[in-house]
Formats: C-alpha cells, structure tokens, sequence
C-alpha cells in the first residue's frame, strides 16, 4: 500500500505541499517575533492610506 502511494503521482504532489507547508511554518518560526512587533504598525499605516484615499474620494464627489 505504501508503495503504491509513493508510485502515484498524487503522493509525490502531496509530498511536495508538505515539503512547502514545511518550509513556510520555519520562516514563520523564524521571523515570528519581528512580525509580532511590526504588524500593529504596518497595519496602521495601511488603514490610514485607505482612509485618505476615502477621505479624497468622498470630496471629490462631493465637489461635482
């Protein structure tokens, strides 16, 4: 049964999303801290670009 999994070009596709899941949860592992500290801030500065773009956009329509 084993064998035959590993002969399938399905168990060889699934080896290779693992190897892949694999190496993400290190780099995750790895830089997890940083982005701990650095996501608040960077979030805050995406949410005040959208708000000034809607900002803008709200007073150019009401400006026509």
């Amino acid at each position: 049964m084993l064998k035959a999994f590993l002969r399938e070009q399905e168990g060889q596709t699934t080896v290779e999303y693992l190897l892949i899941i694999a190496v993400i949860v290190v780099v995750i592992s790895v830089l997890g801290k940083g982005l701990k500290d650095k996501l608040p801030a960077t979030i805050d500065e995406v949410f005040k670009g959208v708000n000034a773009k809607i900002k803008q956009l709200m007073q150019a329509g009401l400006a026509q």
